[in-house]
């Protein structure tokens, strides 16, 4: 009941959005007209403008920010944690006290606290999952079923399991413009001015 109300809450200060997750936690703040389907799980601190979140996918709280112009796609998986292998066992119950076994909490390394960040104009793939403390770079491509262990630069296309780098979206000099001119920082009318020039990288960055 309570997260009905919390729901309906973020919806009417955030009446550019779509928003239909099934759970949102407290901490999460939206820009304008960003879009979450159905099912979804949304703990990220930030979800910058016009990104959208497809149909069941699960954002985890250490998610600390998800950029502008993102497109993800149905059953992504963000901000996964790893479990200690080194230890006897793998359960939570060692390092979490809500199983009653330890007085507080633990910090376990590779465990908590890593935060993921997710970059702009970012195009996830369908049933991707990302692991806790990874940083996907500006206008990056992660394709569909891969699984994200590290860090993905800027403007690249990776996929597999463990996703690898594939290729650049661009070469080295547009990379490095298109990271100088931000457009995800631009306001709508200049967007709108500049839109029949996005279809063409090259006469973009001119």
């Amino acid at each position: 009941m309570l997260q009905f109300f919390w729901k309906l809450l973020v919806r009417l200060k955030n009446s550019s959005c779509t928003i239909h997750a099934e759970t949102l936690t407290r901490n999460v703040k939206f820009e304008d007209h960003v879009t979450i389907e159905k099912g979804c799980f949304i703990g990220a601190d930030h979800i910058g403008r016009y990104s959208f979140i497809g149909i069941h996918s699960y954002v985890d709280k250490n998610t600390k920010s998800i950029g502008r112009f993102c497109s993800i796609a149905m059953g992504a998986k963000i901000g996964l944690s790893n479990h200690p292998m080194e230890w006897v066992s793998t359960h939570p119950f060692l390092y979490s006290k809500k199983y009653e076994f330890v007085s507080e909490n633990i910090a376990v390394e590779n465990v908590k606290d890593k935060k993921t960040i997710i970059g702009n104009d970012v195009w996830i793939g369908a049933n991707v999952t990302i692991l806790a403390g990874v940083t996907i770079g500006d206008g990056a491509v992660i394709g569909a079923n891969a699984l994200v262990t590290k860090d993905v630069e800027a403007y690249s296309v990776t996929n597999g399991i463990p996703a690898k780098h594939v290729k650049f979206r661009f070469e080295e000099n547009v990379v490095k413009k298109l990271l100088e001119m931000k457009w995800w920082n631009w306001d709508n009318e200049k967007l709108k001015s500049k839109i029949s020039s996005f279809r063409n990288p090259g006469e973009f960055i001119k």
